[in-house]
């Protein structure tokens, strides 16, 4: 789907004064990160590795694992599509609702989709299972050890779990070793989440052996760009975080919280710093473009993902200030139908 996604600001002639729409963290100083971009600039005349093996062997080292367990692709998108494409044929169940790019990416490579609701609906003739952990819109989490004993319960099945927004919760969840222990998991992870760098498009996959060396038979050469590669490596080699998770998960709550004070305004529980809202009044889309005309705010209109409405739409914890323009933004669209 290359419309219908989050930060779509472009498509707009008002300019976005806040991007709740986006779920990459909104608390991040790149001025190391430009620093070292602007010194790493004239390596644009030459070619990038062709399969990011530098960024993969730090990535390796930080997290216990051979290299070649790990395959390093143009965000997590393309891991997405590269899974989709070693799999082809295959019958996809999907937990929904979820990132549209899994049904896309299966669809075009030929699988039989299924959407589903609970783990518990997947049945034997399912072959490969998608789920997003923390989940894309809603914010959910399959605690760990949930999914440890379905895990071991579908051997026989591959799993992808899109581990994109793993540092941004809590809860625990499987390591990289923990998934390169298992011969049926392959996990995607997102720099381009975790460190806000969503124009760089940079992420990686995690497998034993046998899946990587399945899923690289389809990998296209030089997917990731030099500069994408440098600034993988710099993040990689970061020694302190660059955001502090307790205070963005305590305004997560204090935002929801005043959201839910709102008459005609749901925010739904999350186990992250995003998270599913609903409207009584009017659409999401109108919503939406009530927000960014009228106030310069941006929100995603969660109403493509499978299984929702058109009431739907998600929004991402930004500064306190920033939050608290958007709680009075919605009283004034609240007003309008009073």
């Amino acid at each position: 789907m290359i419309q219908g996604h989050g930060d779509d600001s472009y498509i707009y002639s008002r300019t976005t004064d806040v991007n709740f729409s986006s779920n990459v963290c909104p608390i991040i100083d790149h001025k190391g990160l430009e620093d070292n971009i602007a010194q790493s600039i004239s390596l644009i005349n030459s070619y990038p590795e062709p399969d990011g093996g530098s960024l993969a062997t730090i990535l390796s080292r930080k997290s216990g694992i051979n290299e070649n367990e790990i395959v390093v692709t143009n965000g997590a998108t393309e891991a997405i599509y590269l899974i989709a494409n070693a799999f082809k044929n295959k019958n996809s169940v999907i937990l929904s609702p979820t990132f549209s790019e899994y049904s896309d990416a299966c669809l075009l490579f030929s699988h039989n989709v299924r959407c589903i609701e609970s783990l518990d609906e997947v049945e034997e003739d399912d072959e490969i299972i998608w789920l997003c952990n923390p989940n894309n819109p809603t914010g959910s989490v399959v605690e760990k050890s949930i999914l440890e004993r379905f895990i071991n319960k579908h051997l026989n099945k591959i799993l992808i779990l899109d581990l994109s927004y793993e540092s941004f919760t809590r809860l625990e969840i499987l390591s990289s070793k923990e998934v390169c222990s298992y011969s049926n998991i392959i996990a995607i992870y997102s720099l381009t989440k975790r460190y806000k760098i969503p124009g760089l498009r940079v992420g990686y996959l995690v497998a034993n052996i046998s899946l990587t060396n399945k899923v690289k038979e389809y990998r296209m050469p030089w997917s990731v760009n030099i500069l994408a590669i440098e600034a993988g490596k710099y993040l990689t080699e970061l020694k302190e975080s660059l955001f502090n998770l307790d205070k963005l998960l305590e305004e997560t709550l204090r935002f929801r919280l005043e959201l839910n004070k709102i008459k005609g305004i749901t925010a739904f529980p999350t186990n992250t710093h995003f998270f599913l809202c609903k409207t009584d009044f009017g659409t999401a889309d109108e919503l939406k473009s009530y927000l960014i005309e009228k106030h310069g705010l941006l929100i995603r209109d969660a109403s493509n993902f499978f299984g929702l409405d058109k009431s739907y739409f998600r929004i991402a914890t930004q500064l306190k200030e920033e939050n608290d323009k958007l709680i009075k933004a919605l009283k004034y669209w609240k007003e309008q139908y009073i």
